[in-house]
Formats: C-alpha cells, structure tokens, sequence
C-alpha cells in the first residue's frame, strides 16, 4: 500500500483523507514515479532515476538507447513480472516524450499507463 499521487505528483485527499494505492494502481504509480524522477535527483539514493542529462537529453538522442533505459526502468520496477507492450513517441517540435506501455504484475495483474515527459 502507497499514497495516492495525484497527476502532478502531490498527495491526493478525499474530504481531508489521504488516499492509498494498492495493487495494480500502485505498480503503475511507482513506474511513473520512476520515470519522473532524474538520476542523482533524490539525496537519499543517488543512484535513482532515470539518467536524462546523461543519456536522453544530449543531441542527436539516440532514441534506440533512449526506448532502452525506458524499458529497463520498468522492467526493474517492484512489482513489475513483463513488459508485455511499449511504445514511445517522440515529437521533436514539442520535445514531449510519451511513454505508452503494458505489463504484468507479480500477481497477474494486467497494467496499462501513459506517462509524458517533457524533455
């Protein structure tokens, strides 16, 4: 069981309760917070996150390496058994980042999510 987070990332309340996540719903919140967060970012893993300065955001992006780390990022996720489909969309224009995936909890338990990044 987690805190529920809500789209920006904050805690959600229902009249004044915090919210939990449990199952599927927190998988797919811990993936998310995941890919959000940067590497070396959190002071008390910097080992943490996804290395964006190092490996995405550099020109040209290799997007091959990109759809890599992605993928080995949800992969190693908790509660993560398979990826069972993924696709990443880039629009150069914008500089957005869409990560669109599937998988498979340990428990069976099918997950879809969308995660944006703004790169």
């Amino acid at each position: 069981m987690a805190i529920a987070l809500d789209s920006n990332n904050d805690m959600f309340a229902d009249n004044g309760a915090i919210r939990r996540v449990v199952g599927g719903a927190q998988v797919v919140q811990h993936v998310r917070s995941r890919l959000l967060t940067y590497y070396g970012e959190w002071f008390l893993d910097t080992t943490a996150g996804v290395p964006y300065f190092e490996e995405v955001f550099i020109k040209p992006a290799n997007l091959a390496n990109v759809e890599s780390l992605i993928k080995q990022t949800i992969l190693q996720t908790e509660g993560v058994a398979t990826l069972d489909s993924f696709e990443l969309i880039f629009e150069s224009n914008t500089r957005k980042l869409e990560v669109i995936f599937s998988a498979t909890t340990d428990d069976g338990t099918a997950i879809n999510s969308t995660v944006n990044l703004n790169i």
